[in-house]
């Protein structure tokens, strides 16, 4: 099945929703027990960081070996920021396919009043991955990785879709904004699906990139006036989406002055209009588990030059 071919074409039955058959006896689970099960799966991998971190180029350098062999690349470009990466550094490569989702030529996602339809673009996000999961299917050794460009976007749309049903089933009123734990169900419920389904499929390399969100507090500015202030960033993403990958790299930007408002640190040792994105290992389990909290440089920009590190352990 290729690519081109229509979702109409596409069985809505997946594997995610069939429930489990009677061919799946006894005996089938008994034999798990005895049986060597090789484990093809080497990286579930998530990338957390402000804009201009390397996020999407550091997963491409970590899919090099299957890129140079052939094999297909499939990123889902929630960002709409992934193609410029992918033209830049591998330009003309046919085996690198950037799957638009909020694309503006496609009718299908907005509604008669020309606004987003986030439960139909939900909708595509999901016919993309039963298309890609049935081509992993019927030829596993073809596709070589997956990128999920937008993890904290994604979570966004999953919100409002949430949202667009709880207005339509008046719920909440078109102010409303505060939602109970059960309606916040719903959005995860949303977000879950769609990492788990990508998690769980048979190929090897799956990685996500989130963005990060500023934390705030009541600080004394000086005066004895308390401002709202940021103290910090965290990862935009739903609580238990840490639990999902055996691999975390926080990503961070460093320049000779700090701009703590962008999220940029400060770190003296730089020149003027020099600057460096470095990789904090925050989560690294079975092999390369001694990375834990080291740090490493990911890039460096020197004299409108760029210089590309990556993490050439990962591959080793």
């Amino acid at each position: 099945m290729s690519w081109g071919t229509q979702a109409t074409n596409v069985t809505q039955k997946t594997a995610a929703t069939e429930e489990p058959t009677s061919k799946f006896d006894a005996d089938y689970y008994r034999q798990m027990f005895t049986q060597n099960r090789v484990n093809t799966i080497t990286h579930r991998c998530a990338f957390v960081g402000h804009e201009n971190t390397a996020k999407t180029g550091l997963a491409l350098s970590l899919l090099a070996p299957e890129i140079e062999a052939g094999k297909q690349i499939f990123i889902f470009d929630v960002d709409n920021s992934a193609k410029a990466t992918v033209d830049h550094v591998y330009p003309g490569a046919e085996n690198i396919v950037v799957l638009p989702l909020h694309d503006e030529t496609d009718e299908s996602i907005f509604d008669d009043e020309n606004n987003v339809d986030y439960k139909a673009l939900l909708d595509k996000t999901s016919w993309y991955v039963n298309i890609l999961a049935e081509q992993v299917k019927e030829n596993p050794d073809a596709v070589g990785g997956v990128i999920f460009d937008g993890g904290s976007t994604f979570l966004k749309w999953c919100e409002h879709a949430m949202r667009a049903s709880l207005l339509s089933r008046g719920i909440i009123d078109e102010e409303g904004d505060s939602f109970n734990q059960k309606e916040w169900r719903e959005r995860n419920r949303l977000y879950r699906n769609i990492l788990s389904r990508l998690h769980s499929l048979n190929v090897a390399k799956v990685y996500f990139t989130f963005h990060l969100k500023p934390v705030s507090q009541y600080m004394d500015d000086g005066t004895g006036k308390k401002v709202l202030m940021t103290v910090g960033f965290r990862p935009e993403w739903e609580k238990g989406t840490m639990r999902k990958f055996s691999q975390q790299v926080f990503l961070s930007r460093h320049m000779k002055k700090a701009d703590p408002a962008a999220g940029v640190e400060g770190d003296r040792t730089l020149g003027d209009g020099e600057w460096v994105v470095r990789g904090t290992i925050e989560e690294m389990k079975g092999k390369n588990i001694e990375k834990v909290g080291s740090t490493h440089d990911i890039l460096s920009v020197k004299a409108g030059k760029v210089e590309f590190f990556g993490l050439p352990w990962m591959l080793e």
